[in-house]
């Protein structure tokens, strides 16, 4: 091979190595996890050792015994904490079987010295209804029965965890988190807002407290919502960068559809960002009609069209008002994700429990960032 091309893959084989060293302060992680690194992301790891101490001071503070983790995906946190905690049984909750079975092999992979002995596993899914705490002793009464743990006996003192939880069910935790006697703490980093009573049968996600209903703030529209899951931080330098080269068709594909959309019917100009990315080699004239499809609107065909399309795109102020009002969009979403979350920890104060924020990760590199801590 070319010396060049091997040189090049040297300094990108570095370059991915210190960008994981970088995300994996190994303090907070325990040591005779470190094999398990090559299984996580970056993403994963700096969430992880942010997310470590802060479970293992509630641990500590509320003397748990039992750890449920509730929608535990391929298990890795619950792994590092049951290294780190051997006295403490834990709970995987989770209601992919692929995803427990993932989690297992990965178990397995570790060999029999290092597998953790008190971690087990559950697929089903928690009942997200009045009915939630019921369906949650009910499984944990079955996990007992199968590995002879004692996750529902009432002198036990278990620690609710969720790790980016989806829509209804971060708030669902919480109401359990209430009406469960045996459940003594909780950390929970909440996530994809847009789910928020998404389905008719699962009402009771917003509002939870009584604060925010008092406010008169009773229903959040989808799309605050949606805006609500990302960082205005991660996304705002890339724009401004955008805005500097307004006349670069191939960076304002969206803005291109937006216009010719709203020009074909008016009320397409509210689907705006609702759009796939192009895929490779795609042209913006197919790309167009593509979403003309969905939307079932007639064709774009003739190649003068095209053109006229393009220099109606290229109009500056166009683009620029097209930029800003997403600019704006994404400034409502950073206080509709406030709203959320102050909702959240204002009903856990309402109950009379311990309760604060604590922002774990950097924003740029896990949009949904702020934890909620509480214990009874």
């Amino acid at each position: 091979m070319p010396l060049s091309l091997l040189c090049f893959i040297a300094l990108i084989r570095k370059r991915l190595s210190l960008r994981r060293r970088q995300l994996s302060p190994g303090n907070n992680l325990p040591i005779s996890c470190k094999t398990q690194l090559k299984f996580l992301k970056p993403k994963k790891i700096l969430e992880l050792s942010a997310m470590l101490p802060c479970v293992q001071k509630v641990i500590s503070d509320e003397r748990i015994s039992h750890i449920v983790d509730i929608g535990s995906g391929v298990g890795h946190a619950s792994r590092f904490i049951a290294k780190q905690n051997p006295s403490c049984s834990i709970l995987r909750i989770e209601a992919q079987s692929t995803l427990i079975n993932k989690a297992e092999n990965i178990d397995e992979r570790f060999g029999k010295a290092s597998k953790p002995a008190n971690i087990f596993s559950a697929v089903c899914r928690l009942n997200l209804d009045s009915n939630i705490v019921s369906s949650f002793i009910e499984i944990l009464q079955e996990a007992d029965k199968a590995n002879g743990t004692s996750f529902a006996q009432r002198n036990s003192r278990v620690l609710l965890l969720g790790l980016h939880p989806c829509g209804n069910l971060g708030s669902f935790m919480l109401r359990l988190f209430k009406g469960c006697g045996t459940c003594q703490g909780i950390v929970i980093v909440s996530c994809c807002y847009m789910f928020i009573d998404k389905e008719e049968d699962q009402k009771g996600g917003f509002p939870l407290s009584n604060f925010v209903e008092e406010q008169g703030i009773m229903r959040l529209s989808g799309q605050l919502k949606e805006q609500a899951c990302h960082k205005a931080e991660f996304y705002l330098s890339r724009l401004l960068e955008q805005l500097k080269d307004p006349d670069n068709l191939a960076q304002n594909w969206r803005s291109i559809a937006d216009i010719f959309l709203s020009k074909r019917d008016s009320k397409c100009s509210r689907t705006w960002f609702k759009f796939k990315k192009r895929s490779s080699g795609e042209g913006i004239v197919d790309f167009i009609n593509k979403n003309l499809k969905l939307h079932k609107l007639t064709f774009l065909e003739k190649e003068e069209e095209e053109l006229a399309l393009e220099l109606s795109v290229v109009d500056q102020w166009r683009t620029w008002a097209y930029y800003l009002v997403y600019i704006v969009k994404l400034s409502l979403g950073v206080v509709g994700e406030c709203v959320i979350l102050k909702d959240r920890l204002s009903f856990l104060l309402e109950c009379g429990y311990s309760s604060k924020f604590e922002i774990l990760f950097d924003p740029k590199e896990s949009s949904r960032n702020v934890a909620i801590i509480s214990s009874k």
